[in-house]
């Protein structure tokens, strides 16, 4: 169990926002740069987009009621109290960020948005870089053998 005395995990910026910019800035590259639709609009576009987007959600609904479970809070700005590793946990370590990767993605499919799918990777990596290894440089120094341990038996996405 962490105490409360802790510094954050300093993420460069509110996770959803890094999505929510990637959202914006992909639409408006479509409009701006008048980019081409990169497929049709078809019944399976819009499954494969509706599917995304349910399963985005399912991972941060999952993941959010893991992190009560734990009395933990969610969000990365604030001190962690305890490590979650179970439920949805022991499939990916970041359960929220990949749902929200999901759900942008779905935008993009769902739109039809060129802008928005080729901003993806950047995002994914923003994310990646400048979130998710902060956040386990944090949870290694304040949970140590146990996130170690933790880190090595599930995958950082998938």
């Amino acid at each position: 169990m962490a105490s409360d005395d802790v510094t954050t995990a300093g993420v460069i910026a509110p996770p959803p926002a890094i999505y929510a910019t990637g959202l914006g800035l992909g639409l408006l590259a479509d409009w701006l740069l008048n980019l081409p639709r990169p497929f049709d609009q078809t019944m399976m576009t819009g499954a494969a987009a509706a599917g995304l987007a349910g399963l985005g959600i399912a991972c941060a609904i999952a993941a959010i009621g893991r992190f009560r479970a734990a009395d933990t809070p969610a969000e990365p700005w604030k001190p962690t109290r305890s490590l979650a590793t179970d439920g949805i946990y022991r499939i990916t370590r970041n359960p929220m960020y990949l749902g929200m990767a999901l759900l942008l993605l779905a935008a993009g499919i769902g739109l039809r948005s060129l802008g928005i799918i080729m901003l993806f990777p950047l995002v994914i990596l923003v994310v990646d870089r400048l979130v998710i290894a902060r956040e386990e440089r944090y949870l290694r120094g304040l949970f140590g053998d146990e996130y170690t341990a933790y880190r090595a038996r599930v995958r950082r996405w998938f």
